[in-house]
């Protein structure tokens, strides 16, 4: 489970943040102002560090500065301020990146999980998330909202190929073919045992799993509201 450090001074920002980033498995730790930040950056070992420019106590630069000096995570500042020499500023604290607000929470996720995973050293290439889902395919893991959960070969490789075509519908026949091969000479209710395997794995997020009648199953990432 990733975990990060996230600042701002208004409360609508935090919980929205909160709110959106635990729903998809992500640790999340708050604090008020740069004064809190840097001690909780003192205490812990996080991902990551989203930080607000414009706070009491210690302005984001001056938190940033303190915080490098203390971690290596990557540190990602979020500002109304959006000119040229404010993103200079930024990135001479010793930030990696710069987003200005308004921002869609998605995009600021999506951001923060490509920052965390090259700060792991995780491979993009072998990574397939989706929602609260995450398939690692080197290793054959998966993660449910952050756990992670058992699953077989087989059903491991049918997930995979659910998620990969999300939106789509796959008929019974065709996942029989994709995944169990042509050759397979079996009921194609086959794959409805596996699909019920695998959503008693996934909790909460079994629901990602659409059943279409007289058809076969498709794949739809679980929505969060958003806020601003």
């Amino acid at each position: 489970m990733f975990k990060i450090l996230f600042a701002d001074d208004e409360a609508k920002i935090r919980e929205a943040v909160y709110d959106y980033f635990t729903a998809k498995g992500v640790e999340v730790f708050l604090a008020e102002d740069g004064g809190q930040a840097v001690e909780a950056a003192e205490n812990n070992d996080f991902d990551l560090v989203i930080l607000d420019v414009m706070m009491p106590v210690l302005n984001g630069l001056e938190a940033c500065r303190r915080i490098r000096k203390l971690s290596k995570a990557p540190i990602l500042f979020l500002s109304a301020l959006g000119e040229e020499r404010d993103l200079l500023g930024g990135y001479s604290s010793g930030a990696d990146d710069y987003i200005v607000k308004p921002f869609p929470l998605s995009v600021l996720f999506e951001k923060s999980q490509r920052m965390m995973r090259r700060y792991r050293g995780v491979n993009d290439e072998n990574l397939i998330i989706s929602g609260g889902i995450t398939l690692d395919k080197n290793r054959f893991k998966v993660l449910s909202d952050g756990e992670e959960i058992t699953l077989s070969s087989k059903d491991f490789q049918l997930l995979e190929y659910l998620v990969s075509n999300k939106n789509i519908v796959l008929s019974r026949h065709i996942i029989l073919s994709r995944v169990w091969g042509y050759d397979f000479e079996g009921d194609d209710r086959v794959v409805d045992t596996h699909i019920k395997i695998i959503r008693k794995a996934l909790g909460e997020n079994a629901t990602a799993i659409k059943t279409v009648v007289n058809v076969g199953y498709k794949f739809e990432e679980a929505e969060v509201n958003e806020q601003k």
